[in-house]
């Protein structure tokens, strides 16, 4: 009789769990977080039940309206027409936060429940999210969370406990020490549970091309350019195939990538780089005049863009097309002194690059002339210009 009734007790309290866990499920569904979160808080006030406070962390850290460095949460029950995420976004409070302090829980319940790894997992993933939303600022260095995160998933996916994402974080963390070989490993067995995520697909072509392996990474940076919906990202991927591309000297198909990752993140200067240097190398050269005077007007007071014009451009022996673009870029800007000084002054530098002295020689002068009627003559710029005017007589570089 007394077995009777202790199993009739087990039977009734799984009863009330499944009873409780479907109800927080609907809850959930219906975007009422509060009332979810308030039920489970009632089922298990101290943290004890293992199932409870795993239900507990996922709906903390993934539906929480305001937490405080994920140390305490507050909740709210949606209405019609609501979304989380904008909620958030406009600084939104709910009810009165609820202290969990998740790591130390799950840590009292690893010592209690030692094999029971799914608090494992849960807690690298609590370490992995506290790195991502707040780093150092969290309480602990970067690279502890980090070490901490690893730790933990790689305990747990030595004791069968794992998910895609678990799998991708362990091949992320090898690709921060350069271990691109065994981060390889990792997101290949992500994808074995998830096949279609575009963030693994994505990394581990990158992780290809960084290994100098650029024909494995093109079918993965394709699947993830097909896989993105968010144009920065399909266009980032869409840049990775390109270069993937040019690396195995397929430029064409190099070029059309190059076209969609510019067309998706239009402006974007790492796309027009890549594009610029297509043209230049399939010899479409009006279109490269052309890209390459648009960029270049977008920062005419700075150095960088018309150095590493210089060297691209020099790469492919097309100097002449450079003349074409600064020509240019002087006729309709010529009212800007600082801008045509700095042309001119890279201008000289090109010419003289290519032997040609004298003209170098003039046309740094006609650089200083521009900056002397913007800045002052002990600015750092007359320095430069002194520097290049006395090696005019030296061996060209």
């Amino acid at each position: 009789m007394k077995n009777g009734i202790c199993l009739m007790l087990v039977f009734l309290t799984s009863f009330v769990g499944v009873s409780a866990q479907l109800k927080v499920d609907s809850l959930i569904e219906a975007q009422k977080y509060l009332s979810a979160y308030t039920l489970l808080e009632r089922a298990d006030q101290d943290n004890e039940r293992p199932d409870v406070v795993l239900k507990k962390i996922d709906l903390a850290l993934n539906y929480y309206l305001d937490s405080e460095y994920h140390r305490s949460f507050s909740f709210i029950d949606l209405r019609s027409g609501e979304v989380l995420q904008e909620l958030r976004e406009a600084n939104m409070h709910g009810a009165t936060p609820y202290l969990f302090n998740v790591d130390s829980i799950l840590l009292d319940l690893i010592v209690v429940h030692p094999t029971d790894y799914r608090l494992h997992l849960s807690l690298a993933n609590y370490y992995n999210k506290v790195y991502y939303d707040f780093g150092d600022r969290w309480g602990e260095r970067s690279e502890i969370l980090l070490d901490k995160s690893y730790s933990y998933y790689l305990k747990a996916y030595e004791n069968g406990i794992y998910d895609y994402y678990s799998l991708y974080a362990l091949g992320y963390y090898q690709t921060l020490s350069q271990n691109y070989f065994e981060a390889q490993r990792w997101f290949l067995k992500s994808l074995e549970v998830k096949p279609k995520e575009a963030l693994t697909n994505y990394n581990l072509a990158v992780t290809y091309l960084f290994d100098g392996l650029p024909n494995k990474g093109i079918s993965y940076s394709i699947k993830a350019y097909e896989m993105y919906a968010d144009s920065l990202k399909k266009g980032d991927a869409a840049r990775i195939t390109g270069i993937l591309y040019s690396k195995i000297g397929d430029n064409t198909q190099a070029l059309n990538y190059f076209y969609r990752a510019n067309e998706l993140s239009p402006n974007y200067r790492p796309n027009q780089m890549y594009l610029l240097k297509s043209y230049l190398q399939l010899d479409k050269d009006s279109l490269a005049v052309q890209l390459a005077y648009e960029v270049l007007i977008t920062t005419l007071h700075g150095p960088e863009i018309a150095e590493e014009y210089i060297e691209m451009f020099g790469q492919f022996n097309k100097e002449e097309l450079l003349y074409q673009v600064f020509d240019r870029t002087l006729l309709t800007h010529s009212s800007d002194a600082e801008a045509c000084g700095n042309i001119c002054f890279h201008y000289g530098k090109v010419l003289y690059k290519k032997g040609r002295k004298h003209d170098s020689k003039q046309m740094i002068k006609r650089s200083k002339k521009y900056f002397l009627k913007v800045f002052d003559k002990n600015h750092q710029v007359f320095e430069a210009i002194d520097q290049m005017l006395n090696i005019s007589a030296k061996k060209p570089y």
